[in-house]
């Protein structure tokens, strides 16, 4: 009935559409999303049967005004949700490159023949500090060593993969 591009309220919005847009830009952010929310705005403003009453021009500002506080608010809402409620089966997947594959399985061999080569009390602070994950107090208490030497030998034990990693 009013709906069609005869209709008052169709040429109230054309008329005001730029003045809605440039009303709507501050208050959502982009010119985008400006866009966005007055479309939104012509579909409340114009529904598919229209009486023949126009609205005022100030009823079609107030439409846009309150979809572009509601939009702003949604999107404080979604930003403000903590990245850690996303479960680790719902985080993408880090692609692996066969490259960087690859370097990294040479890398490991390089650092298991490096640990071979180490003296054995070396490998074995090593070993017991980096895998079983113990203190220096509960590796010289084990091996009956000072916490001194135990230190002594694992910068020795590093210091060592450091050099062959580096050559």
């Amino acid at each position: 009935m009013g709906v069609g591009k005869n209709s008052g309220r169709y040429a109230l919005y054309l008329q005001n559409r730029k003045a809605l847009v440039d009303y709507a830009t501050p208050l959502v952010g982009s010119k985008a999303e400006a866009e966005d929310v007055v479309q939104d705005a012509y579909l409340q403003f114009v529904p598919d049967k229209a009486d023949e009453n126009v609205p005022h021009k100030g009823y079609l500002f107030q439409i846009v005004r309150n979809l572009s506080f509601n939009r702003r608010r949604r999107k404080k809402r979604e930003e403000a949700l903590p990245p850690e409620d996303v479960p680790w089966w719902a985080l993408p997947a880090v692609a692996e490159t066969p490259e960087n594959q690859l370097l990294f399985c040479e890398r490991v061999k390089c650092v298991a023949t490096a640990m071979e080569d180490l003296p054995k009390r070396n490998r074995l602070v090593l070993e017991m500090y980096r895998f079983d994950g113990l203190s220096l107090k509960e590796i010289a208490a084990a091996l009956d060593l000072s916490v001194t030497t135990v230190h002594r030998l694992l910068n020795e034990a590093a210091s060592e993969i450091k050099e062959k990693m580096e050559s």
